[in-house]
């Protein structure tokens, strides 16, 4: 093998050397062959022609020599790349537009491919993820609550883990807000309160110290806390003296006991959910502590565990099926309820695999197009070398090689493109790190790696093979008698290279109108979502929270006056025209719900209970967001606890509730009969909480003064709403400052504009509408690229037919129709093929439209008109050179 390497490398690199040495030993076995023939007493004449005829070609004879040495195929390779470097070197704008072409379509697939591997294919910083499930509350089906996975509560995870038998360990986790003090400035920190087996379950040790025991996470013992690798960066300096130390965490001393890896940001809300409320990014987990037996009370845990060794999927559902029948027989109004496991990677890119799979189609289309294109123009351009290919078949030449020669320019193409692409992909990812939404989960760490570069080398291979085949195919069917005969009169080709050329083009447009359409459909739906009614007014509202630290704010009524108290020094700030506060402010998370009882309609199965957001709002709360009472009184500062408790609910929970009613002076309560019915006294419009996208659901608005549920989970971190007289950046100080006037170890938390609230909850869409919509537009760019280019060469092989056309008499215009109709022939039956692909197409996009349904006519008539106008542009410019043929320069034009 080695022998037969150097041997290769020899003929490869020292091939005139060997040539030479080819071309002796032939013609030695030649003459030896008419020496023969003249000892046969032939004259020397007849002696060479039967040498010749028993010997064979020269030329032929070297060829078949390389063939049977093994060095021929390596030898016409190297030979078909010098050759292509000269070709391309002789045409440099083909091959500079050619590279161009394919770099658009190979960097954006390489960027997307990148993206969809960071998110989707990647394995999980966790050590344990494959064997590790998310399980989740299912509501009955048919119920109010059916809308998708629910937490558990406190008692339901101690149950699970004394009765689970699938899981090796079981954590669980719920949001906190902590506010860090000891410094200038207190901090607000976004948190989880965690069960010992959290870690466990995800198999992540962390890079100092230790996390907490079991011990530790019970009820009374010590406080300690294992911080972020972010935070222990940012506040601590990346001190590893940190573990042991002491911090204060919402007035509490908390020891540091661990610091996490860089990567174990779990949870976070990107991989949850979006009803579930989770941090952005989790800074800090410190323990659940729950009790042995937890008291009754609203609660939201997650959970996640992790399967033992050799137990399945379905094993695991299952025994979370058995848990559902214990738990129904101690719980009999839990009927209906079941519980359901979710892997953790599946989990993780719930939200975002749908979107990013189109996006990824939607570039792959776009590659597509650039090969049909790229093919187009080297099926032209290989057109143009007839002479060349017919020559070179007459010498000898096989059609293999021919082929094989046209296949090595294509790679030569492909590869420069996929050079560029490369290049172009890194830019087009730091576009997408700095726009991306943080909806996407990882998406600071999409990047340009071994798999990336892998998928960018098949791909560009792959690309060098499907434009350059048919072409190579096309341009080498060759009638040698027929070329021949033609002698310098121009050849088109083969028959079927027309058509070859034709159907390509056909493809490019139908595949651009299905893109085109798809990125119609995006553009409307968010043209209707940045003008659809939220219910509230966005313009000059400044939204904040503030987390009450619960060792000062432990009892409801101080959180009240602390909130009025705040809401006072707010009013009284020059530039403020008005202050209100919720559970949550709109586009800031989902709100809490409940199930709620109108004694009007009592409902017979606990089942089908009603259910309605509830949330606890202040005076003035409604004028600041400018969302409109349409009946009714609004809430005022005489609803306390010492009057009527009372109520404003939304249009939707009027329309569902009392159809064709007035609902004022109605009565609706929580589900539980411990607390009083309130009488409803206003009817407001319905207000959009998570996105413009959601349905509103049934809403109830409560005085915070009258929270008779003393242990409401959104009391202490209500958040506030401050529209403001003048820009809202403009008095952002002076809003804090009238905020630590009150307690100056409150810390503002996600302190934004309502504006800014509402541009994130769109930047998700916003930013798949405009990579669809780029590529779109690079479609129909490509599309019109091909057009020109049939249509031009269409011109220059019916140049003669023209000017004999216009000899006999055929007006400028009939020629300039003539060729405009060829081009709109091909371009109407590639947009009737592209129509049904796209209502097929289309109608896999239905979830991620709004306002528009998928075969909108207004889309697809308008993107049909834009493409037909398109492809007439890009006929234009040939068919006016056709029209202005010299009838006696075209009759002797070759």
């Amino acid at each position: 093998m080695l022998n037969d390497l150097c041997f290769s490398l020899r003929a490869l690199f020292r091939r005139n050397v060997m040539e030479a040495e080819l071309e002796q030993e032939v013609r030695f076995h030649f003459e030896q062959a008419v020496e023969k023939n003249l000892r046969a007493g032939m004259s020397r004449e007849e002696a060479m022609r039967r040498a010749r005829l028993t010997f064979g070609g020269h030329e032929q004879v070297k060829e078949d020599c390389r063939q049977a040495r093994g060095t021929g195929a390596l030898e016409s390779f190297w030979q078909d790349i010098q050759y292509g470097f000269r070709v391309h070197r002789k045409s440099p704008g083909f091959f500079i537009i050619a590279a161009l072409t394919l770099a658009l379509g190979i960097g954006a697939s390489t960027a997307v491919f990148s993206v969809v591997n960071t998110i989707l294919l990647r394995s999980s910083p966790y050590p344990n993820a494959k064997r590790v499930v998310v399980p989740w509350r299912v509501a009955p089906i048919g119920s109010a609550w059916n809308t998708g996975n629910f937490p558990w509560g406190d008692r339901e995870f101690v149950q699970l883990s004394k009765t689970g038998t699938a899981f090796q360990n079981l954590g669980t986790f719920r949001k906190d807000n902590f506010n860090l003090t000891g410094s200038a400035n207190p901090e607000y920190l976004e948190g989880v309160r965690a069960s010992s087996g959290l870690f466990a379950t995800l198999g992540t040790a962390p890079i100092l110290g230790r996390t907490f025991t079991a011990e530790e996470d019970r009820p009374g013992q010590a406080l300690v806390v294992v911080l972020s690798h972010r935070l222990w960066k940012s506040r601590f300096g990346g001190d590893p003296s940190v573990v042991g130390s002491t911090i204060h965490l919402s007035g509490l001393p908390y020891t540091v006991i661990g610091v996490m890896p860089a990567d174990f940001t779990f949870p976070n809300m990107a991989g949850m959910p979006a009803s579930i409320d989770l941090p952005r990014e989790t800074q800090l987990w410190v323990p659940l502590a729950l009790p042995a037996v937890p008291p009754r009370g609203p609660s939201d845990l997650s959970i996640i565990g992790e399967l033992k060794q050799n137990v399945s999927l379905a094993q695991a559902q299952q025994d979370l099926h058995a848990y559902d029948r214990r738990w129904l027989e101690l719980n009999p109004t839990l009927k209906g309820w079941s519980s359901d496991a979710v892997p953790l990677a599946k989990q993780a890119v719930t939200d975002t695999r749908r979107p990013l799979l189109l996006l990824f189609g939607a570039v792959c289309v776009v590659l597509l197009i650039a090969c049909a294109n790229v093919a187009g123009l080297t099926l032209n351009r290989s057109l143009g070398r007839q002479k060349e290919f017919t020559l070179r078949g007459a010498l000898g030449a096989r059609r293999s090689r021919l082929v094989s020669q046209l296949m090595t320019e294509s790679l030569l193409v492909a590869l420069t493109g996929g050079i560029l692409g490369i290049l172009l992909a890194e830019g087009s990812l730091s576009l997408v790190r700095h726009l991306g939404p943080e909806s996407i989960p990882h998406l600071h760490e999409i990047g340009l790696d071994l798999s990336v570069f892998a998928f960018a080398l098949g791909i560009t291979l792959l690309t060098g093979v499907l434009f350059g085949l048919a072409p190579a195919f096309g341009a080498t069917r060759i009638n040698l008698v027929e070329a021949l005969k033609e002698g310098g009169q121009r050849s088109g080709g083969s028959v079927s290279a027309p058509k070859i050329r034709n159907a390509l083009l056909i493809s490019q447009v139908a595949l651009a109108l299905v893109l085109v359409v798809a990125a119609g459909l995006l553009a409307r739906t968010f043209y209707h979502m940045i003008n659809a009614n939220s219910g509230f007014d966005a313009t000059h509202v400044v939204t904040f929270e503030i987390p009450l630290p619960a060792t000062k704010y432990s009892d409801t009524d101080r959180m009240a006056q602390l909130y009025q108290q705040v809401q006072q020094r707010l009013q009284a700030t020059p530039g403020v025209q008005s202050v209100g506060f919720a559970s949550v402010v709109p586009m800031a998370g989902p709100s809490d719900s409940t199930e709620i009882r109108i004694p009007e309609h009592p409902s017979t199965d606990p089942a089908q209970n009603p259910v309605a957001n509830y949330l606890f709002v202040s005076p003035g709360y409604f004028h600041s967001i400018g969302a409109p009472l349409q009946r009714g009184r609004d809430i005022s500062d005489a609803d306390n606890l010492t009057s009527a408790p009372v109520t404003i609910i939304n249009s939707a929970m009027a329309k569902k509730y009392w159809p064709g009613e007035d609902p004022i002076g109605k009565q609706v309560g929580v589900g539980s009969t411990r607390y009083p019915v309130r009488t409803i006294v206003g009817v407001v419009a319905d207000i959009k909480q998570v996105s413009v996208r959601e349905v509103p659901a049934p809403a109830m608005f409560v005085p915070y003064t009258q929270n008779e549920i003393r242990t409401w989970p959104s009391m202490p971190t209500l958040q506030y709403a401050v529209h403001t007289k003048v820009d809202p950046d403009s008095i952002a100080g002076n809003i804090r400052e009238a905020v630590h006037s009150v307690d100056p170890d409150l810390p503002l938390a996600n302190f934004a504009t309502l504006t800014t609230l509402v541009d994130t909850s769109l930047s998700a869409d916003r930013f798949a509408t405009l990579l669809l919509s780029a590529f779109g537009v690079l479609a129909l760019i490509l599309s019109a690229i091909g057009m020109y280019g049939v249509v031009s060469h269409s011109v220059m092989q019916r140049t003669p037919e023209i000017g004999i056309r216009i000899a006999l008499g055929a007006r400028r215009h009939q020629i300039l129709v003539m060729m405009l109709g060829q081009g709109c022939r091909l371009a109407g039956a590639g947009i009737a093929i592209g129509l049904i692909a796209a209502l097929t197409t289309t109608q896999l996009m239905t979830r991620f439209l709004y306002g528009v349904q998928p075969t909108d006519l207004t889309t697809i008539s308008s993107v049909s008109l834009l493409l037909l106008a398109v492809a007439l542009l890009a006929c234009y410019i040939p068919a006016r050179k056709a029209m202005k043929v010299d009838p006696m320069i075209a009759l002797r034009y070759e």
